[in-house]
């Protein structure tokens, strides 16, 4: 429940998901194309003002909950989820912009541009006066076409003890390299990077170990900060499940709504079908515990509190992530061969469910994993 006080912002904000999703679906077949949004979704997204909203108060932009943000979410979602996944990347990175200096984060925001990353410490550094000399390929760079910054990650030794590094930098020093080729989140154009030696001020880079300390936030930042409060790696990922939560209802409905008018060949109605009854029945118990999960983990978040393990958060995640998952899969075969048709919204989602529950963050079996050893006090290592 939204209360009063943000009852303005929260429906300004779903007015504007269901803006940026509506388009999304109309240009879904094309993103799905040319692997990739159009600029016209992008430009939407900029213009509703959600590229800024995960943003320090200071900058002038209203502080919202995770109620409100995953509700976003989770509402472009229903549409499409290549623009749920870009809505909340370009809203959400403005978060690592707090690690950085003062002078650096208004270079930054105040710029205007959408921000991208790739935390994977698959760079390599070499230490030089002033910064670091830095290379790599990066993967999956989601949004980098359309962006002006990104953080890369990489690996430096202090003591002689590795330690896992955010570097800053702007697109236009990198080389862009147009591979992305996937079976779902196709319009997401999760892109690969590639740097070469490039130099990186010192004033650019941060410890990845110290933000899942706590340690890295610019001493100006507000302690009411969304992101400031809460365990940030944990916060950093919410709007996996939600997204997620956002197109298992877009299922639940197109399940519904075909199924009534779908006429089988001896000419009974499958509406009226126990078979197709039953299914609908489990498919909404298991969307209502996913997003009994999500209410949860939102819980967890804003108690301001360390008294949850990392890898509970991760295994709530992973599991509304499958629940979702599933759902799609279980009504496209129920549905039959009519649901695989290219562009059908079960074919798309089901397709896009499928690469979110393949990202890093959301993998079932290291999520469950985790949890477990926690659950036995085995030692895992796991940051959220």
């Amino acid at each position: 429940m939204v209360d009063t006080k943000n009852a303005e912002i929260y429906n300004a904000l779903i007015k504007s998901a269901r803006k940026i999703g509506i388009l999304a679906e109309k240009e879904a077949l094309e993103a799905d194309k040319n692997a990739i949004l159009s600029e016209n979704v992008i430009n939407l997204i900029k213009e509703e003002g959600i590229h800024r909203l995960i943003l320090p108060e200071s900058y002038g932009h209203p502080q919202i909950d995770f109620k409100i943000y995953t509700d976003l979410i989770r509402t472009v979602g229903y549409y499409n989820l290549s623009a749920a996944w870009l809505t909340y990347f370009y809203s959400l990175h403005n978060s690592w912009t707090t690690f950085l200096p003062k002078h650096r984060m208004d270079e930054i925001i105040n710029e205007g541009g959408l921000l991208a990353d790739i935390f994977a410490p698959v760079g390599s550094v070499e230490k030089v006066e002033g910064g670091y000399l830095l290379s790599g390929k990066w993967n999956f760079v989601s949004g980098i076409n359309y962006s002006s910054w990104v953080a890369v990650g990489a690996v430096r030794e202090v003591n002689g003890v590795p330690d896992r590094i955010c570097l800053c930098m702007r697109v236009s020093d990198l080389q862009l390299v147009q591979e992305w080729n996937s079976i779902g989140l196709r319009g997401s154009g999760s892109n690969t990077l590639i740097a070469d030696n490039l130099f990186v001020p010192e004033d650019l880079v941060f410890s990845h170990m110290e933000v899942a300390m706590g340690q890295a936030f610019n001493p100006t930042i507000e302690e009411d900060y969304l992101y400031k409060y809460a365990p940030f790696f944990p916060a950093f990922f919410v709007g996996f499940p939600a997204m997620s939560l956002g197109a298992a209802e877009r299922v639940l409905d197109e399940f519904k709504e075909r199924t009534k008018k779908r006429v089988r060949m001896d000419g009974t109605n499958e509406g009226q079908s126990p078979k197709s009854q039953r299914v609908l029945a489990e498919l909404t118990l298991k969307y209502k515990a996913a997003n009994g999960l999500m209410n949860e983990y939102i819980q967890m978040l804003e108690s301001r509190s360390n008294a949850h393990h990392p890898a509970e958060y991760n295994a709530i995640r992973v599991k509304i992530v499958q629940y979702c998952v599933d759902i799609a899969v279980k009504a496209t075969l129920t549905l039959g061969a009519s649901a695989l048709i290219k562009g059908h919204p079960l074919e798309m989602i089901t397709r896009d469910l499928i690469a979110v529950g393949a990202h890093i963050t959301s993998l079932y079996e290291d999520g469950i994993d985790h949890y477990g050893k926690t659950l036995f006090d085995v030692e895992t290592f796991c940051i959220g």
